[in-house]
């Protein structure tokens, strides 16, 4: 079936015997979706990746893993997380039956991707007359960096991926997504059979990247779909129905720039410090571990659109049995992750990439053990920022990020990839603990439906005015932060 013959109608939850027992069965469905599609994605990467460091070998795949770091790093910094804003706001929307305000939440977010886009265009093209001459590239080499991180910056998927998570259409969001995977692996096959250099794989991520944003913006606001309002009343109109989403959106970026800064920053550092070859390597390392652990991105991106359901329904008594139950799971798949790592983990890395990325396989193990204890708390995160806690996550992740680059800056000249390693392992286990703190008193606040009846958003009509006062400490459909 053709992605424009689908409706994007929210699908309704299977019948269950009881409130958790709902959530469960659209987890496991929409879990089914995502796992089998990133499970290809998974499977299909590490074909590319081989092909890709074999073609290339250490060096030239270092410098092809630098470029990619450098533009990811970009969108790192200037993308905003507009899908969580979408669902964070547009939950409440669409359970009051209210199109126009999510069509306008829809347009204000759009906006804002692509005003990033331009934001992050301009910061690529200064920062890499910093980057550039400590990584050694010539001015043709800085001048590819910074359109490869161009092309990343305008295929934002940011806002067509909150309205499919929004709507339940995970079916649809894991077809989208098998595009990138599959352009890569297709360009890969090409430039491992001709021989092509680091141009042309280059050429075949950013075709991904393009492909896949066009497939999931044609299916978001196709036929029936979502679409954004724009124009300048529709967005003036919508900041003033959700308030609060500028700092939400701004707080959300930089917790998501902090987290995955640390893993690009370490590689872009490791190419400074030891070169290429092991920048290629260390990279290689990293996204190796983080395959073990990717049912973090997966559930979490699963976990938070029913979270913030229950949030805005108040229904704490579910949200409490839900976190504990998943928190069990994480715990249990953190410990298997770990065990294969030590058990397969050099098989598979030579496997992938052969003896020349050898030296990686130390650097590996410890950045396992770092996925594996992010993997162990992947429900706290979606857990704050569901109740509208979105500071208390970017302090953190910010307050590791500091350590981490104070240890990077201390270790790496000393131990090499290892001691790179062993920064993001430091860091994981900080905001391990920190993320732990915080959730731990969310789910100690009472239930409005504790202390008397609730208005259509959960909040206590006898305590109304009082919990406004409050923002910070009581979960809103509408987040003021």
């Amino acid at each position: 079936m053709k992605p424009s013959d689908h409706t994007m109608i929210a699908r309704p939850a299977r019948k269950a015997s009881s409130p958790h027992g709902a959530v469960y069965a659209r987890l496991r469905d929409n879990l089914a979706w995502l796992l089998g599609g990133k499970g290809y994605g998974g499977l299909v990467s590490l074909a590319y990746l081989a092909l890709a460091a074999r073609a290339l070998g250490p060096d030239q795949f270092g410098f092809f893993t630098l470029i990619l770091v450098y533009g990811q790093a970009i969108v790192s910094i200037a993308q905003f997380q507009s899908w969580q804003a979408v669902i964070r706001y547009g939950a409440a929307h669409l359970a009051n039956g209210d199109e126009r305000r999510l069509s306008r939440l829809l347009g204000l977010t759009a906006a804002a991707d692509f005003g990033s886009a331009i934001v992050g265009a301009v910061l690529a093209s200064v920062a890499v007359t910093v980057v550039g001459p400590l990584l050694s590239w010539t001015e043709g080499e800085q001048a590819r960096a910074v359109l490869f991180a161009l092309v990343l910056l305008l295929s934002t998927t940011a806002t067509p991926s909150g309205i499919l998570r929004l709507v339940n259409r995970f079916d649809m969001l894991a077809y989208c997504q098998a595009a990138n995977p599959s352009v890569r692996l297709i360009g890969a096959v090409v430039g491992f059979a001709l021989g092509g250099g680091v141009d042309m794989f280059l050429a075949a991520w950013a075709a991904a990247a393009v492909l896949q944003s066009a497939a999931m913006w044609m299916v978001a606001i196709g036929r029936r779909g979502k679409r954004p309002a724009l124009g300048r009343e529709a967005l003036r109109r919508a900041l003033g129905e959700n308030p609060g989403i500028w700092r939400f959106m701004i707080i959300t970026n930089l917790s998501a720039s902090v987290n995955l800064l640390c893993e690009e920053i370490g590689t872009l550092a490791v190419g400074a410090v030891a070169g290429n070859a092991s920048a290629g390597g260390f990279r290689l390392a990293s996204r190796l571990a983080n395959a073990f652990a990717k049912p973090v991105e997966i559930i979490s991106g699963v976990l938070f659109p029913e979270l913030a359901r229950l949030v805005a329904s108040d229904d704490h008594t579910t949200l409490r049995t839900v976190t504990h139950r998943t928190n069990l799971i994480a715990m249990g798949s953190a410990s298997l992750v770990v065990v294969l790592a030590f058990l397969g983990g050099s098989t598979l890395l030579q496997s992938i990439a052969g003896p020349a990325y050898e030296f990686a396989y130390a650097p590996f193990v410890i950045l396992t053990l770092a996925a594996a204890v992010d993997l162990s708390g992947f429900v706290l995160e979606p857990l704050l920022i569901a109740h509208g806690r979105a500071a208390q996550v970017l302090i953190s992740r910010l307050v590791p990020g500091c350590a981490y680059v104070l240890l990077l800056a201390w270790l790496l000249p000393v131990a090499g990839t290892v001691g790179a390693a062993a920064a993001v392992l430091v860091a994981s286990v900080g905001t391990r603990l920190l993320l732990g703190v915080s959730c731990a008193r969310v789910l100690h606040l009472p239930s409005s439906s504790d202390e008397g009846s609730t208005d259509g958003l959960g909040l206590n009509r006898l305590g109304k005015t009082a919990l406004i006062s409050r923002q910070s400490r009581m979960p809103l459909a509408s987040p003021r932060l």
